[in-house]
């Protein structure tokens, strides 16, 4: 299939700038006077581009801008909503972000309209791969992929969850490696029961919990790093959903624990975040969201506030059980809570996620394995309806948006 080619993207979301009204809901400004001042953010400060022998032309306010006329007027495309801009890799055509599409700016996650963005809050909970949290660790169920397909759709029609992380290769048995390279039953199984998820609307983090190709400490799955040699893997991902607007990509799950520093963490975020962004490139197609992990479990992202990363439409993942509103309130980055649980007072927490408009995903849909603290009574049913006393709080935030 001929892939739609978006390489504005790479302009059109840097340095995205929101506007807030009084209630707290935010818009991005999305034309074209706005998309302009991007340019000079990728450009230079004072507008400049290279051109083929090396010179460089400046548009400066105080300066005439050197261009080819036609009797006197501008060649431009204007009415069409489209711009032509001369770069040394070719002429690329500049066009609004697709509407359904996720964008960063600020502190905030964005959806598109097409011309202009609102602030997304997406809501949800943490779902596991066809693994089932350890219970089918070796694979041995034959028909895991229809159990998770109808547990998926409980939870998103039951409960009305609009945003879903699924982790792959939990708990598996022995550890997978490279799971998603060429054809396999595991690949095709979690490819149909993702897009089973974003067909109906919803937003699903595809997270990369284990691989063989990950650096781990203390032999703990859960705390994978991803390395050069998961390079393929991420490649693989971006072109099973390259043209899937409503997939993100998590990038691990909890990188070293607290074994690894926080430069040892960033650079194999910025890495595996560059080798997305190339893929996605080479393809023609917009930037996904790209979640990245902290320290400490990732219950510290504290040091990507002071440095981070320079690639677009990254967003920066908290899990704390429960999380200090400290470890996700930065007025620079974009945070998503991508686990939360056992939380002191449901009430103040959940006012303070929709007072900072922030994503976030309870822990932990689960019916098949004690995953806790589990939303779900174990009881081996993929349609199982009968929740927790924590599955009930999340239940209930849920359905009330």
């Amino acid at each position: 299939m001929q892939h739609n080619k978006y390489p504005f993207l790479l302009l059109a979301l840097l340095g995205c700038s929101s506007n807030t009204d009084s209630s707290g809901a935010a818009e991005e400004d999305l034309s074209r006077d706005h998309w302009r001042r991007h340019i000079h953010k990728v450009f230079g400060d004072a507008g400049t581009t290279t051109n083929d022998s090396g010179t460089q032309q400046q548009q400066q306010d105080s300066g005439t801008q050197q261009q080819q006329q036609d009797s006197g007027t501008q060649q431009q495309q204007q009415d069409s909503g489209t711009q032509q801009q001369q770069q040394d890799s070719g002429t690329q055509q500049n066009n609004f972000i697709p509407a359904g599409w996720l964008y960063t700016s600020g502190n905030h996650v964005y959806v598109s309209n097409g011309t202009t963005g609102t602030v997304w809050v997406g809501r949800g909970v943490n779902a596991d791969d066809t693994y089932l949290c350890g219970y089918n660790g070796s694979q041995w169920m034959t028909n895991s992929e229809t159990q998770l397909t109808a547990m998926m759709s409980n939870v998103t029609k039951n409960w009305n969850a609009k945003f879903v992380r699924v982790s792959l290769s939990m708990y598996s048995f022995p550890q997978t490696p490279a799971s998603w390279i060429g054809t396999s039953a595991y690949k095709t199984a979690m490819t149909n029961v993702i897009t089973s998820m974003t067909n109906a609307g919803v937003y699903v983090m595809v997270t990369l919990r284990s691989d063989s190709t990950m650096q781990e400490a203390n032999n703990d799955e859960a705390t994978g790093l991803p390395t050069t040699s998961t390079d393929p893997t991420f490649v693989a991902l971006v072109d099973s959903f390259a043209n899937n607007k409503y997939v993100m990509f998590g990038l691990s799950n909890e990188p070293g624990g607290n074994a690894f520093s926080n430069a040892t963490i960033r650079a194999s975020m910025d890495h595996a975040t560059s080798v997305i962004r190339a893929e996605e490139d080479k393809l023609g197609v917009p930037h996904h969201i790209v979640s990245v992990q902290g320290n400490s479990w990732t219950s510290d992202i504290s040091f990507y506030g002071s440095s981070p990363l320079s690639q677009d439409n990254v967003v920066y993942e908290v899990h704390g059980y429960p999380p200090p509103s400290s470890s996700y309130t930065f007025s620079n980055i974009p945070v998503v809570l991508g686990e939360y649980g056992t939380l002191t007072n449901s009430t103040t927490f959940f006012a303070d996620l929709e007072t900072k408009q922030l994503p976030s995903l309870a822990w932990d849909f689960e019916p098949y394995s004690n995953c806790a603290p589990d939303l779900v009574t174990v009881n081996l049913d993929p349609t199982n309806t009968v929740a927790t006393t924590w599955g009930s709080t999340v239940k209930q935030y849920l359905l009330a948006h």
